[in-house]
């Protein structure tokens, strides 16, 4: 949307307004903001580094939270080779797996350690070398769906919960939709709970991040975690509704709501573990557990914009004990975002640097670094702009 070598979500915000022919303070007065706020978000003055501003700014602008964040790793060879297997994910997810292949499709004992194999290489963020592997996947999922076992539907509500996960975090929103209902048809047919849990949590996740729906996304996973939190027996049971009750947690943050009562039940629910039994679902989020509730507690503390929290729990979190890399990296970028509240940059860009360098196809793909170095880049010491901070905001996609 704009030919300047640096862009931001205000310059953004400014472009569609200007287009939409409307000014800043009827932008502000539909946003619930000030004009003076947005004028410091349009002259890069001041980051939009709120998820519950930038979908107040879409939903006033009528827009995609797309259209402003801007950001399109599809061009970045980095991560190219997921975003060349999106058709054929797309035709095996419309077909049902229906499509002409002469392979033979691999039986349930091969596609289960498959499917875990994928699990793991999403939870690494590296989904370049995930994206090449979904298409027959999901294929031979579908097939051995067909045969009309439990365990093969559950396998594919796993197979599918897995492609619109990883859909999601590259930007292709309206194909996750279309996996996650994949995923809970197929979870209809499974003999566990988890999978039923697993496509509530994503669809809201989905939801989430569409300006107008947040009401739609707390509904959708506040009723599952209601309904199945007194059912949870298995481990992975426990995990699904366990991230079902943080999922609702930070959408009444995002809504403005009381997300402390939902966190601590995840924290209950966490603290049942490890006497859980392993269940037979393919469906797990292994992610889930005691550390991860206190990350989620600080992505909380973030959208509230209070720093002096999210270092009080980073204080007591190491990050060596969350389950992946992703999850690791993300923890730095919450340290990172919240030194940067406090305006301190250096210690700000060691944070940044560590998550990236944790799982870098993950975070040099997110819109909140993205702003968040745009910002620093604009403000920081002639020494960082010219050293690291320069560096990093080239690899992010702020800078050509």
């Amino acid at each position: 949307m704009t030919d300047e070598p640096e862009t931001y979500i205000g310059q953004r915000v400014r472009q569609i307004r200007a287009r939409r022919g409307i000014s800043q303070q009827i932008l502000a007065d539909r946003a619930g903001l000030s004009r003076s706020v947005v004028a410091k978000y349009e002259a890069g003055i001041r980051p939009v580094d709120s998820r519950r501003t930038l979908l107040a700014l879409a939903g006033a602008l009528g827009c995609t939270l797309g259209d402003l964040t801007g950001g399109d790793d599809r061009i970045d060879p980095a991560i190219s080779a997921f975003h060349r297997a999106v058709p054929d994910i797309e035709t095996a997810l419309w077909t049902q797996g229906n499509i002409t292949d002469t392979r033979a499709p691999r039986t349930l004992d091969q596609l289960v350690p498959a499917v875990d194999h994928a699990s793991a290489l999403r939870h690494a963020g590296d989904y370049a070398a995930l994206g090449p592997l979904l298409p027959e996947l999901l294929t031979d999922a579908y097939r051995l769906a067909d045969a009309g076992s439990a365990q093969a539907w559950d396998l594919l509500a796993a197979a599918t919960y897995g492609a619109a996960s990883a859909l999601r975090q590259r930007g292709h929103g309206a194909l996750a939709w279309t996996a996650v209902q994949e995923s809970e048809r197929a979870a209809r047919h499974a003999d566990s709970l988890a999978p039923v849990a697993a496509a509530q949590f994503l669809k809201s996740q989905i939801l989430a991040a569409r300006p107008g729906a947040l009401t739609a996304a707390l509904a959708t996973v506040s009723d599952v975690a209601e309904r199945l939190t007194p059912e949870a027996r298995t481990r992975g049971e426990l995990e699904t509704v366990g991230m079902a009750r943080l999922q609702v947690g930070f959408v009444e943050t995002l809504a403005g709501g009381n997300a402390r009562p939902h966190l601590e039940e995840a924290a209950e629910i966490a603290t049942r573990l490890p006497d859980a039994p392993d269940g037979h679902s393919t469906a797990r989020n292994r992610t889930f557990g005691p550390a991860n509730v206190a990350l989620w507690k600080m992505s909380s503390a973030v959208e509230q914009r209070d720093p002096a929290e999210v270092l009080r729990i980073a204080e007591h979190l190491d990050p060596a004990g969350l389950p992946n890399k992703v999850r690791h990296a993300q923890f730095f970028v919450e340290l990172g975002r919240a030194y940067a509240m406090k305006r301190d940059h250096l210690s700000a860009l060691h944070a940044l640097l560590r998550g990236e360098h944790a799982a870098p196809q993950q975070v040099r793909g997110l819109a909140p670094v993205r702003e968040l170095v745009g910002a620093m880049l604009r403000e920081a010491r002639r020494d960082l702009t010219t050293g690291e901070l320069g560096r990093l905001a080239q690899r992010v996609g702020v800078v050509a």
